[in-house]
This record gives structure tokens, sequence and C-alpha cells, in this order.
């Protein structure tokens, strides 16, 4: 490529070589005459055309072809007739117009000329210049600096409410992967200049060659906590449940069939709230039975149990309860007994092979069974054999329990070696760790460091699921309160399932031995004649368990027991001296008791059967006379009565002299003093629909 001149500067030179060429020809003794230029102007024309095409002059080619032929002609005159002054105007002339057209025709271009065309090769074009917003620019800038490479920021979108933050969308250079990225979340976060609160987390992207920084921009985790609105519908433990809420309004879930928990927190940082929460859902698991490990008085199964015993409840939430080291190492004892059994028990290999899996399938008629052990520091603190044993027994049930349904929810107050072993934080894929005192303790319960971002709300946590989260995620726990827990205790309780037949015989075979990992009893003094290990020694390690826990149902029926405050029950179920005439926890023992031979060698009478007794009084003949009942009005919750949402719907309907939308009926119902969801009313409505005890008409429903 170069640079192509205007005809125009030759124009002079032209003239030159005419004027000279006119001048030789009119010297003395030059044989040629005017015949010469004018034969030669022929050629000089079609010469001039032939270059002009030559040089892509092709607009120029013809004045170019006709001022040779007219310069050939002026020189022939010249030669032949001499010079004269009308002939030197006509060459100015002449030439001056062959300027003007040269100006014109034949201006100064960069181009190519066909030749120079030919030899070089074709480029490809050159890309717009992209034009990129200010804030990527920054961002980028930002980053290179802080990765000392190359970041390039491919987009940045805002959240749904774009003051709260933005995902940041970046590409990684090849020696740069996701966990370089969230390592350095907290140096980002403080390049950002974000406020106290606030946090960045590295999200996987499309391709592992990219991520995405979620970063907050104001602390959306403060105000009041988000309140639960559980619904009473049935579930499983496979299902997946909130336990948190993140900055940007996500539910963070998780799910208890195959893994263990733990929940940390210092005191008043939320964690009993965040164990409720768990509660909540497991009750309205149809194939789950919750057992409660409590040494600090069973609080936490308190508002769960209150409801049944009082009467307004049919059955209590939680099945189990351990307040006292002797009961949670009978109950971690029963659970592993039970799990080791399900192993190789005939209706669970059964199960297995049905489903083709190695994890064994749960219902109502097989219940799974989760130990939520609250405050794990009373457990680790007691000293004793006993609460050692129940200490390594839920280790040891959350190791081997996986598969056959039997898990571990644990709480800590404290996140240091001695009340949180790694041997169970290494099998326990949950960890929701709430505020903690001193620097450190969030590691040790995470098992990762979560940053030096502060909680500073009750509820506020860090959540890290070993099999879905990089590093743990800010969140902030929903808010469970007392009146939630009653009113759900007693919707749920029709859903409690019960422990298999095959669990509860294995727990009636448990012996102390058992309860201690085969230690032999008489060494221990005064164990054997503990009323729990006479009970165990009974074959009631399971079924005598709630009238060992006499003393605290009176109190929560709020019974006068007096000044004599016993831990154990105040009608004891099992008489004070030994229980046969062998030695207490001998094999002769236990076989008297099997054959139901006491110490005065009689035969204990069986207990009646409150099924047959239930059964006689339906099928006798004044409970037939009596005429059924028609669209019997439910009262609220009361001890002794437990109204149903599908029971309170009906009464509200029954109650109506006009077509009520379900959102009425639901409000109706609240008055009641039954709290039920939205879809619930839905379901309930469309189910009583289906059955024909309801009309439909449009979205209003009336009794029919």
């Amino acid at each position: 490529m170069g640079a192509t001149k205007s005809g125009a500067v030759w124009v002079p030179a032209w003239v030159i070589v005419i004027l000279l060429a006119a001048v030789a020809l009119r010297l003395p003794g030059v044989p040629v005459s005017w015949w010469l230029p004018l034969g030669l102007a022929p050629l000089a024309a079609l010469g001039a055309v032939l270059i002009a095409a030559a040089l892509d002059r092709m607009a120029a080619a013809i004045h170019r072809g006709v001022a040779a032929l007219a310069a050939g002609i002026w020189v022939a005159v010249v030669a032949g007739w001499g010079w004269s002054g009308p002939a030197v105007v006509a060459l100015g002339i002449g030439a001056g117009v062959v300027l003007v057209l040269e100006l014109l025709l034949a201006p100064a271009a960069e181009r190519l000329t066909p030749w120079q065309a030919n030899q070089l090769v074709a480029l490809p074009a050159a890309p717009p210049v992209e034009q990129r917003p200010p804030d990527v620019l920054q961002w980028e800038a930002m980053l290179t600096r802080l990765f000392k490479k190359p970041i390039r920021v491919t987009a940045i979108h805002p959240w749904d409410e774009p003051r709260d933050g933005q995902r940041v969308h970046i590409d990684l250079p090849e020696d740069m992967t996701l966990k370089t990225v969230a390592a350095l979340c907290d140096t980002i976060a403080a390049a950002r200049r974000l406020p106290v609160g606030c946090v960045v987390r590295a999200l996987p992207a499309a391709h592992q060659g990219a991520a995405i920084l979620d970063v907050m921009l104001r602390d959306c985790l403060a105000g009041e906590g988000r309140m639960l609105a559980e619904p009473t519908t049935p579930a499983s433990i496979n299902d997946p449940f909130d336990v948190a809420t993140t900055a940007r309004g996500e539910r963070l879930e998780v799910c208890l069939r195959q893994k263990s928990m733990i929940v940390g927190g210092t005191t008043g940082s939320g964690k009993t709230t965040a164990l409720n929460r768990l509660i909540m859902f497991l009750a309205r698991c149809t194939d789950t039975l919750i057992w409660v490990v409590d040494l600090n008085g069973g609080g936490v199964a308190v508002p769960w149990v209150g409801p049944w015993a009082r009467g307004d409840a049919t059955a209590p939430v939680v099945d189990w309860v351990a307040t006292n080291d002797v009961e949670a190492a009978v109950m971690v004892a029963t659970a592993a007994a039970v799990a080791k059994d399900r192993k190789v028990n005939r209706e669970a290999v059964r199960r297995k092979r049905a489903a083709n899996s190695t994890v064994l399938p749960v219902d109502a008629a097989l219940p799974a069974i989760l130990i939520l052990a609250d405050e794990g520091a009373e457990i680790r603190q007691t000293i004793g054999l006993l609460a050692s044993l129940v200490d390594e027994g839920i280790a040891r049930v959350a190791q081997i329990g996986r598969a056959e349904g039997v898990r571990v929810v644990m709480s800590v107050l404290r996140g240091t070696g001695d009340l949180l072993g790694k041997g169970l934080r290494a099998v326990v894929g949950i960890r929701l760790c709430m505020r903690m005192d001193e620097e450190g303790e969030c590691d040790h319960v995470l098992g990762r460091n979560p940053g030096r971002t502060p909680l500073l709300h009750v509820g506020s946590a860090y959540l890290f699921r070993t099999d879905k989260d990089l590093t743990p995620v800010l969140a902030r726990t929903v808010d469970v309160d007392l009146a939630s827990i009653e009113r759900h205790s007693i919707a749920t309780a029709g859903l409690r399932p019960r422990l298999d037949e095959r669990a509860q015989r294995i727990a009636a075979r448990l012996t102390v031995a058992d309860v201690i990992e085969g230690r032999d009893p008489k060494k221990f003094e005064g164990l054997l004649e503990h009323p729990t290990m006479r009970e165990v020694a009974a074959g009631r390690a399971y079924a005598g368990r709630w009238d060992r826990a006499a003393a605290m149902l009176a109190e929560l029926r709020e019974e006068d027991l007096g000044d004599d405050l016993d831990d154990e029950p105040a009608a004891p179920v099992v008489p004070a001296g030994p229980l046969t005439a062998a030695p207490a926890g001998s094999a002769a023992e236990q076989f008297l008791l099997a054959m139901g031979v006491t110490r005065n060698s009689q035969p204990a009478k069986p207990a009646p059967d409150p099924v047959e007794r239930e059964a006689a009084a339906l099928l006798s003949e004044a409970h037939l006379a009596q005429p059924a009942a028609q669209h019997a009005a439910p009262a609220p919750a009361v001890p002794g009565g437990v109204p149903t949402t599908r029971e309170a719907i009906l009464a509200v309907l029954d109650a109506s002299r006009r077509r009520l939308t379900a959102a009425e009926v639901r409000a109706e119902v609240g008055t009641l003093g039954v709290d039920v969801s939205a879809q619930r009313v839905h379901q309930v409505l469309s189910a009583l629909a289906d059955k024909g005890a309801v009309a439909r008409e449009g979205d209003r429903y009336e009794l029919v």
C-alpha cells in the first residue's frame, strides 16, 4: 500500500518535454521534419491510455489520450512552420486545461494498485472497539490488582433489590480456580469498602474457568427475623427443608435422612430456636421418631411434650426424653442396637433389595430415629462413665447409622476440641454455627474458615453443607415462638409414628451390660439398683420411658408434687428391692423376669391392653345405639379436645350462611384458635370437594 500522486504534478514535465522536442526538430541540419511527431502522436495517445489503466486512473484516460494526440500535432506545426505567438499561447492553454482535468479526475489517494493487491494476503477486518460500562472497568482494575493477574469481568447483574447487592461474573486465568477466588473474598470485601456485616461469596459459574462474586452491599440480615409458617401436612425425612435464609432471600435447605448435623452457638445466639425449627419439620415426618438428650433439664423437649402431657394432643412430638446421663446412656445404647439390627434383619434386607439400594427405605411402619442432643457440653463435662458412654455412643451412632435410618443432631455451646470431638464432626455433613465468643471457634465447628464477617444479629449463622457449599454461607435462621410450637404439636400429633415391633423387641432385650458396653455391671457400685437400670433389666428400656419421666410430665400438668421434688417417678413401676430371688443383673434374673415370676413366685398380672378395652367400648350396645353426629362443630384446642384442620373447616362452613372463599375460611378458622396455612386450607377444601362433603362453585365453598 502507498500513496498515488495526482496526475497534475506531471503536467509541467510534459510541457517541458514537448518544448524540448519542438526545439530539437527546429535545429539546423536535423533531417527529421514535421511528419515525425505527427506520426508518433497516435502512439503516444495509445500509451497514455494504457498507462492510465495500469495505474487505476481510467477516469483520466480519455483526456490524457487527447492531450498526447494534441501535443504531437502542436510539435509537428512548430517543426514545420516555426515558432509563433499563437502556438505558444495554444500550448499554455492546453497545459492549463490538462492540469485542471488531472486535479479533478486523478487526485492523489491512498490505494493499492492492482499489482500491489496481488502481492498482499487478505487481512481480517479489525474488530470494533468495545464500549464497556465504567463499573465493569472498575471491577476489572480492582480484581486485577488484588489477584495480580488479568481478570476479565463479563457481566454485572444486580439483585432483585439493586441496593442490596449484585453479582459479578468473571473469567479466570488458566492457573486460577474457584477455590482461589473464595480464599480472597474477605480481601475483596475490604477493597470494596463494604459495610460491616456484608460479605462476598464465590459461586460456581457455567464452567470451571469462570466464577460469580455474590456481593452484599448492605446488611440485609438486620431487623426482625423471618417468622416460620410451617405447614402441618405430612412430610418425610427424605424431604429437604429450609433452615436459614441468605441476605439475597435464598432458602438454604438441608436433608437429615443420610446426614447428621451440628448446631453450634453461644448463649443468646439463637441456637435453641434453630433446634426448634428442626423439630418443627420433623414433627410432620410420618417416618421419623424424635429422641432428645438434654441434661440441662430437657428444656428443648418440654414445649413439644407439654400439649400431650396436658391432654391437648393425642401423642407427643418427642418420643423419648433423656434428662440425665443414665437415661441418655440407655437411649443411645438402644439406638445403636436398633441400627446394628437393621443391618441384618429380614425386613430391612427385604426393603433394601426391593429399593435396589444400600440405604434402608423408612416409613411409618419402620421409622427412622433421630437423636437430638442439646447442650453437648453438658454431656462431655459430666464426670462419670455413663456420660462418657453417651458422648462416645452419639459419635458411634452417627458413624454406623446412616444407611439404617438412625441420625444425630448435636448442639454445642463452644467450638473447642474438649466439647466437640473431630471424630463426630468428621462424619457430620451439615454444620450450622452461630455466634461464638472466642476467635477460631466457628472454624472448629464448621471445619472451614468462614471469614471474618461478624455475626451481629440473633439467628445469624454460617451454614456449611459438605456436599454443596465451597465455603460456609452467611444466613439467618428462621424464628419460632412458643405459641407456634404448641399449635404445631397439637396439629401434628396424629402424624407421629410408633417404633416398629422389631425395634421394640431389640430394646426389650437390651441389658445393663449392653448399656455400659460389655463391662461387668457388678463392678459399679449402685448401678444395678438405679431405677432406670432396673427397668432395663426388666426389659422396659423403651417401654418404660414415660413412666420414668412421670415427674417431668406432672410438672408440665402443673400438678402439686409437694416439697419432696425427686427426679424419679412419683409412683415407681418397679419395687425398691430386688425384682427376683436371683442376683441383680444375672442371667437367672432375666429368665425369671421373662417368665413373669416375681420375688413372691406369683406370675405378674399382665397389664390391661388399652386397644382391647377401646375396641370393647366401641362395640358395646350402648355405643352402637347412639345416633351418628351431624357435622359436629369442633371446639378450639382445649385439654381433651384436639380439633383437626378438617374439623375446623367443616365447622366454619356449617356456621356460615353463605359461600366462602378459601381466604375467608382460613380467617374464620383462625378465630377458633387453629393456625393453618393458606396452602393447607386449599388442600383440605379440594379434598372435601372431591369427596362430595363440600360444594364448590368457582372459588367459593359451602357445606353440602
